[in-house]
């Protein structure tokens, strides 16, 4: 059975956002140990899930998360007297939220939170950030299995509520989906904005990647957070530093080119032997 302490153990930022303000509002970057005492903390870290945590706001929100059929079991329950419920599944390996070698760990994540909000009915609209505190006496927290999930377990209990696909639009994606779409919007802009930017330096690139993806960000009904964005826009921008640079970009011109010609040559001489066959 989870408990406190093993849910304690679990977590392990060491300098998260917290808040006693309603709904998590105006969180302070504080020491864990002073976190803890907060009514509200931050879910993840900025660039990692450890836990996927789902909002619901039904009469009866513990018995809907902990009896419906088919749904996996959550490792907690945290719930306010008026029946509002933050949801968590604890995961045995974290998802890195900004690496581009690991986008489709984190697109089947944002998947599998879809598949939650469907069978729980859960707020689309919920931001994900910052979470109910469940060893906080504020709330009525019912700890249930110590299992730590990974991804496959949840996507297969999960099935007919899980979406095949995120939506294409960026700002028809909430929760880890937002993570996906704008890691993809700002990934692709940048393999031909860096061009404009070679000249200027990693640092001013790194602020006008930061500078595009809070444009894109605005777009979402609930964007991320900014602590995010800028992990995000720091990973993007520097991976892209690294990969296309200009002498990588000479040797490509320099090979399209040549197949250019190569094209060329290979249609003059077809039309050479083509008019030689009609004399």
């Amino acid at each position: 059975m989870m408990t406190a302490e093993r849910w304690a153990e679990h977590y392990r930022q060491k300098w998260p956002m917290a808040t006693d303000h309603d709904k998590g509002r105006f969180p302070v970057r504080q020491s864990r140990a002073d976190a803890l005492k907060r009514r509200y903390i931050q879910a993840n870290p900025a660039a990692l899930t450890t836990q996927i945590v789902i909002d619901l706001d039904h009469e009866d929100s513990l018995g809907l998360a902990l009896e419906l059929n088919g749904v996996p079991t959550p490792n907690y329950v945290a719930q306010s007297p008026s029946g509002h419920a933050h949801v968590a599944y604890l995961l045995a390996a974290p998802v890195c939220r900004t690496d581009n070698a690991r986008l489709e760990p984190m697109k089947f994540a944002a998947r599998v939170e879809r598949g939650l909000v469907n069978a729980l009915r859960a707020d689309l609209g919920y931001a994900g950030f910052m979470t109910k505190n469940p060893i906080h006496d504020g709330w009525d927290t019912v700890w249930t299995n110590d299992h730590l999930w990974t991804l496959g377990e949840l996507a297969t209990q999960l099935s007919g509520w899980l979406p095949r696909s995120l939506p294409r639009r960026a700002a028809d994606n909430s929760g880890l989906g937002r993570n996906v779409a704008l890691f993809n919007d700002v990934r692709l802009w940048s393999y031909r904005a860096i061009r404009k930017h070679w000249e200027a330096g990693p640092d001013a690139w790194e602020q006008a990647t930061y500078a595009y993806a809070l444009a894109v960000n605005h777009k979402f009904a609930v964007p991320l957070d900014a602590s995010e964005v800028v992990h995000l826009a720091r990973s993007v921008s520097r991976w892209t530093w690294r990969n296309f640079t200009p002498e990588g970009f000479s040797k490509v011109q320099t090979r399209r080119s040549q197949k250019a010609a190569a094209v060329r040559t290979a249609e003059k001489i077809v039309k050479a032997e083509l008019i030689r066959s009609l004399v």
